[in-house]
């Protein structure tokens, strides 16, 4: 798999801008075949609020975080999620700058996966607190996350995000850019 290919099958939705981010890792090898496009993607995505972040881990492993922050920053905003990340040491009273330089440090310092990064992927709080105090077990659901409360919301989401990732990879399959599918993406669906 090319490091295109990659990115639109694991980033396609956030790129669309039907999702608040995504996060995949990638060798290194890999990223290095494809990291100078990064740059001209992010001048492409930047006037729509996306963006997209290399994140080295000591691992051998390049994490590559797509995200929109305008849908973040609501994310974040919202009184439950605010309140769950405040729980984790989240310095939520500073702003969404704050929140989110905390999160990115999470990720590139922590050795285990910090489990709140669900609520910055977008995944209901619910089901990221159940996953926590289950420990990944006793799910109902389980496709982009594990899911533990309402199936058919989380189905009928990850239905949206499938689609999007096998349009715009079939798009890229044709020849054409990772902007430029992202874009006939949105202007297909009328994504805002």
């Amino acid at each position: 798999m090319s490091f295109d290919q990659l990115v639109m099958q694991c980033g396609a939705p956030a790129l669309c801008g039907i999702k608040s981010a995504s996060l995949f890792s990638m060798k290194l090898d890999l990223y290095g075949n494809g990291s100078w496009k990064i740059g001209e993607w992010n001048e492409y995505f930047a006037s729509q609020g996306i963006h997209i972040l290399p994140i080295q881990k000591k691992d051998g492993r390049m994490l590559l975080l797509v995200y929109n922050k305008e849908i973040l920053k609501g994310i974040t905003s919202d009184k439950a999620v605010s309140s769950y990340l405040r729980g984790k040491g989240y310095p939520v009273d500073n702003g969404f700058e704050a929140v989110f330089r905390e999160f990115l440090f999470r990720l590139m310092a922590y050795k285990s996966f910090p489990h709140e990064a669900g609520v910055f992927l977008g995944y209901p709080l619910k089901d990221v607190i159940q996953f926590e105090i289950n420990g990944g077990c006793g799910f109902k659901y389980c496709g982009y996350w594990k899911v533990y409360d309402d199936i058919e919301s989380a189905v009928s989401l990850m239905d949206k995000y499938k689609k999007c990732s096998l349009f715009c990879t079939s798009l890229l399959q044709k020849g054409i850019t990772v902007p430029l599918a992202a874009c006939k993406y949105k202007t297909l669906y009328k994504v805002a």
